[in-house]
């Protein structure tokens, strides 16, 4: 811009017109500037807020589920079935017994007889073994689970004199008489039963005999003897009894208590 004369006649009002010019050109792009500035940083300002907002609204929604532990069902523990076999047994006097146990989980118990007609029988407490008797001959037959038989019977008598009495010809000559009936098991090992032993010629007097299933050792049980004998269950006293009507208890070392 071309600066006024000062030999113009109008110096002084072309002067303050150069200087408005100039506050102009100096003042209007500072105002210019301010407001660009105002304008750009307001709209920096709503532009990040705006950003923000996005985000926020961007920002997936993080869903807390309620995760139940899984728990896996249990092993059901099913019951093994029960099988029932048989097997059969021969007795002296020539009867087949067929003998009924139970397996499960490969257990094995005896669970009793089929054809009872004839025979006396009594299961061990384990259910392992069996003793059956013959009402027959009154042999004694011990059988075990495993098929395993063995013959218990006592086959003969002998006297405090040393007089020997078989078996088989006292029940000839006296076919009542009582040698050897109604087994019983006081434990595993150990069998009572009634007899008329030791005495041959008196009547109608019982006693009770043990046999052991593994000497086959035949004993006699004393105190014990009466007109009529029965044999009930196992106690912690031993085997219950009762003698013409009285309960005793027979040990399995073979002594009876009261």
């Amino acid at each position: 811009m071309k600066r006024p004369s000062m030999f113009s006649k109008h110096y002084e009002k072309e002067k303050k017109k150069r200087r408005k010019i100039i506050l102009l050109v100096i003042i209007i792009p500072i105002i210019g500037l301010s407001i660009f500035l105002k304008t750009d940083f307001k709209g920096l300002l709503n532009k990040s807020k705006e950003n923000k907002e996005a985000q926020v609204e961007k920002k997936p929604e993080v869903v807390v589920k309620d995760q139940k532990t899984s728990k896996k069902p249990k092993a059901t523990h099913v019951k093994n079935a029960v099988k029932t076999q048989a097997f059969v047994v021969s007795l002296s006097d020539g009867q087949k017994i067929s003998i009924q146990y139970d397996v499960q989980a490969a257990e094995k118990s005896i669970k009793g007889i089929s054809n009872s007609k004839g025979i006396s029988y009594d299961i061990s407490p384990s259910k392992k073994a069996i003793v059956i008797q013959s009402t027959k001959n009154q042999d004694l037959l011990y059988v075990d689970v495993n098929k395993v038989s063995k013959d218990i019977t006592k086959k003969i008598h002998k006297s405090s004199k040393n007089q020997i009495y078989p078996k088989n010809n006292k029940l000839k000559s006296d076919p009542n008489y009582i040698w050897s009936i109604t087994p019983k098991f006081i434990n595993e090992d150990n069998i009572v039963y009634v007899s008329e032993l030791p005495w041959m010629n008196e009547k109608a007097m019982q006693y009770i005999w043990k046999v052991n299933v593994k000497t086959s050792e035949h004993v006699q049980v004393k105190p014990a003897s009466g007109k009529k004998i029965t044999f009930k269950n196992i106690t912690s006293k031993g085997l219950e009894a009762t003698i013409d009507g009285n309960a005793v208890y027979v040990t399995p070392i073979g002594k009876v208590i009261k």
